[in-house]
């Protein structure tokens, strides 16, 4: 079968890139995690880079070789209380999985298995690190995020590895009520749509060998977009230069954000945002048919650092 129900995807931590696997209760068993409901894989590609090689007196390509072994490895999920934080742990390297450091990306291996109709086939993805990341907010859905991973190197099993998989309970996934973003220390009213996206995050470190021998962190870019229901003009006094501006300044002040998500009134995740400055600002159905309502869309460059708590 490879119907419904027939899919195991799972994640463990490495303690080190491409080493052993976190045991955090030392029971001699690594723990793993769901990456949340609804999910979905959106790549799991395995790329050999080959090379055509040619000899003079042939009118085809006589060989190929393979170059730089790299797979590439995506998902999306709904945020859950139960399992979102150990998330957080395979994007933000430092030491509590609460901001970046230089140094050592934060890797981890991922699970993708198949029960098929002969037998069971799973691919263990090795030394995966971030690329991107993204959460999002939509009015009346649920909170989502999306995860990019570039991997080392993969394994083909004939059985599932994890044997116990932290997973989510109900009433633990993020919905849209439970969203509070704060811009220059108020909430935005009337949000209809906001994505955090973080990327540039990591990259391989490669020697002389066809799989990648390190990861660090790379030169991370976040952006901040929202798009609420028009109240008032204070985004656009934002794009202008400074709040309570009336005309555009030659230098633009930035401000401070904060991205809460909470289930049940208890905190997810606090995506702190220490330097916002619109980059684009426009205004959306400015005139309407009576039906929709005049709203502002601004994308932010966020800079100073993220952190999370």
């Amino acid at each position: 079968m490879t119907g419904a129900g027939a899919a195991t995807l799972a994640f463990a931590k490495e303690q080190t890139f491409m080493g052993d696997l976190v045991d955090s209760d030392s029971d001699g068993t690594p723990e793993y995690w769901k990456f949340g409901r609804d999910p979905t894989v959106t790549d799991l590609e395995l790329d050999r880079a080959l090379s055509n090689m040619s000899e003079g007196d042939q009118a085809e390509y006589v060989e190929s070789i393979a170059g730089n072994l790299e797979g590439a490895f995506g998902v999306e999920a709904v945020v859950s209380s139960d399992v979102h934080s150990d998330v957080e742990d395979l994007v933000f390297n430092n030491a509590d999985g609460t901001g970046f450091t230089p140094g050592r990306a934060a890797s981890g291996r991922v699970y993708t298995g198949i029960d098929y109709l002969d037998g069971t086939a799973e691919r263990e993805l090795v030394g995966c690190v971030p690329l991107d990341y993204s959460v999002s907010y939509q009015q009346g859905e649920t909170v989502t995020y999306s995860l990019s991973m570039g991997y080392a190197d993969e394994n083909l099993n004939t059985s599932i590895t994890p044997s116990s998989i932290n997973g989510v309970t109900d009433g633990t996934s993020a919905a849209w009520h439970g969203v509070d973003l704060t811009i220059d220390g108020t909430t935005v009213a009337k949000l209809q749509e906001a994505e955090l996206s973080i990327s540039n995050i990591s990259r391989f470190q490669r020697g002389a060998s066809h799989i990648a021998e390190d990861a660090v962190l790379a030169r991370p870019e976040t952006e901040l977009t929202v798009d609420a229901i028009f109240t008032g003009p204070s985004r656009t006094e934002l794009a202008y230069g400074s709040a309570g501006a009336t005309t555009t300044a030659a230098r633009m002040n930035s401000v401070s954000g904060a991205l809460d998500i909470a289930v049940d009134g208890a905190s997810v995740s606090t995506y702190n945002l220490a330097k916002l400055k619109p980059t684009m600002h426009s205004w959306s159905d400015l005139i309407t048919d009576g039906d929709t309502d005049t709203t502002d869309s601004t994308t932010f460059n966020v800079t100073g650092g993220v952190t999370v708590n």
